[in-house]
């Protein structure tokens, strides 16, 4: 049986703690609690983002569409009941593009524009077009079944439990001019969770004592996604590039923390890279053998016709019975050149092994060559993603707010007008 003294103490103490939590009263403001500092978002993907800037061309302008939560999956807790995953992707994906660097304009709300230009203040004619926009939407959400397990010895133990959510989007980058689909991605990540609990019961003083403790963790799932927009970014622009260009920057994502590796991905562009240059260094090597045994062949050879007068003396004289004698040295002996026609074809062998390698030589001094002006980044022909600055529009002279344009279009390079009339190639775009 529980006493009347026992119950009083309790009461006090939760009377005590309530007027504690609710600190100085009601006519004053109670103090709020601060945590942690304000920072920026950083993520592991940044810097393979900041690796691009300067690799894009910057008359092509990118923007960014509608990606919409189209999971329907609705979360309850003791604040509400709201949207699971966030309903700001577009934002995410708009800063991440804003991090390598391109030439980027809005498209996320243009309502103060349109209403600007219904008033007459701005030529809504001098905006600059989209040469690409980026969408997509977050379309999968699966709660994977959890396990768990636990032991109790004498009322005491610990047990453990795990959960997983398995998310899923799909991006891709449209050429506004002619609607075509230049890069494609669909990325997925399990969002971990798991929880430790300790427990026990005792009977103490005939009265029965229940104890339990313990902690909770689980990824967050807003920040997993914002990584997961990141990756896909970096991917759709990678995509439209020529690997030697973005092959470094790769090289800056940890693949613990997420990686691009499918068919029709970067990944795959990167294996084919990497077994052409296999095959280039394969042959050259053979070539550069081949170069080693012509020099050494040559040099085995006489340089030039012996005459008898060179010869030693017991040579001169053991030569001509040689050739009255033996039939087989008649047969082979050639009189021209006073040589052996075996002595012959190894010399024409020779001969074509030191053309054949120095082609070679050849060969490999251009793919340096170009290789070198590759990553040189020089300015290039055509609207390609890595090349030709753009030209800035001309600001609106005062007093001609409501005239005509004197261009219906940003001033943009002759090359990339035509590819936005026309749509680019995949060589214009893969550099």
């Amino acid at each position: 049986m529980i006493r009347p003294a026992k119950i009083v103490a309790t009461l006090a103490l939760c009377a005590a703690t309530a007027a504690c939590s609710m600190g100085a009263g009601v006519k004053k403001d109670m103090s709020l609690i601060e945590g942690p500092a304000i920072v920026d978002i950083v993520t592991p993907f940044d810097d393979a983002l900041a690796c691009l800037k300067g690799k894009v061309n910057s008359s092509l302008t990118f923007a960014v569409g509608g990606i919409p939560d189209q999971t329907g999956t609705y979360q309850n807790n003791s604040e509400g009941t709201g949207k699971f995953v966030t309903q700001g992707a577009g934002d995410i994906v708009q800063s991440a593009l804003f991090k390598t660097g391109v030439t980027l304009i809005n498209r996320r709300d243009m309502g103060t524009s349109a209403l600007e230009g219904q008033w007459g203040l701005i030529d809504l004619q001098r905006q600059i077009p989209a040469t690409f926009v980026i969408t997509g939407s977050i379309n999968s959400l699966d709660f994977i079944p959890g396990g768990g397990a636990g032991v109790s010895i004498a009322g005491v133990g610990p047990n453990y439990r795990q959960n997983r959510v398995l998310v899923g989007l799909d991006l891709a980058v449209t050429h506004v001019p002619t609607g075509r689909i230049y890069g494609n991605v669909a990325l997925r990540k399990q969002i971990f969770a798991d929880e430790y609990n300790l427990f026990g019961t005792r009977l103490t003083g005939g009265n029965v004592v229940d104890i339990e403790a313990g902690t909770s963790r689980r990824e967050a799932v807003n920040y997993a996604l914002r990584q997961m927009l990141q990756l896909a970014t970096f991917e759709l622009l990678a995509q439209m590039m020529p690997p030697e260009k973005y092959e470094f920057c790769v090289d800056l994502l940890d693949e613990e923390v997420g990686s691009v590796t499918g068919i029709a991905t970067t990944g795959e562009q990167l294996r084919d890279l990497n077994a052409k240059r296999r095959e280039q260094y394969t042959a050259l090597s053979s070539s550069g053998a081949d170069a080693q045994i012509a020099p050494a062949a040559a040099s085995a050879e006489p340089s030039a016709p012996e005459t008898a007068a060179a010869r030693p003396a017991a040579e001169r004289t053991a030569a001509p019975a040689a050739v009255r004698t033996s039939p087989l040295a008649a047969t082979l002996e050639d009189p021209a050149k006073g040589k052996t026609r075996a002595h012959l074809a190894r010399e024409q062998q020779a001969r074509e092994l030191a053309e054949k390698a120095e082609a070679e030589r050849r060969d490999r001094a251009e793919i340096e060559a170009r290789a070198a002006a590759a990553k040189a980044a020089p300015a290039c022909v055509g609207p390609r993603l890595d090349c030709v600055p753009r030209q800035q529009p001309q600001p609106v002279k005062a007093g001609a707010v409501n005239a005509a344009p004197e261009q219906t279009s940003p001033d943009l390079p002759e090359e990339a007008e035509a590819a936005a009339n026309e749509g680019l190639s995949g060589e214009e775009i893969a550099g």
